[in-house]
């Protein structure tokens, strides 16, 4: 690619310099938003995992609390 837009810089013709500019500029930009894309997918499995386990602790939690009141000795059992 550089040695073309040598050899465009070295025949004069402004136009064709100009629209290699704008198209290296623009697969930048294709190239940095599927980028992005790929982190907002990756932070979304993130999420998803966290929120999976938040769910798995909070039952936890409640069954521990449950069984406390309840006064249940399987929360010692178990080493809580």
């Amino acid at each position: 690619c550089l040695v073309y837009l040598f050899h465009v810089l070295n025949t004069g013709n402004d136009n064709m310099v100009f629209l290699f500019l704008y198209v290296d500029q623009v697969v930048r930009v294709i190239v940095i938003q599927k980028t992005l894309i790929e982190h907002a997918e990756k932070l979304r499995q993130v999420k998803s995992v966290l929120e999976e386990q938040r769910t798995f602790w909070n039952g936890v939690e409640r069954k521990f609390l449950r069984d406390i009141q309840e006064g249940s000795t399987e929360a010692a059992e178990v080493g809580w």
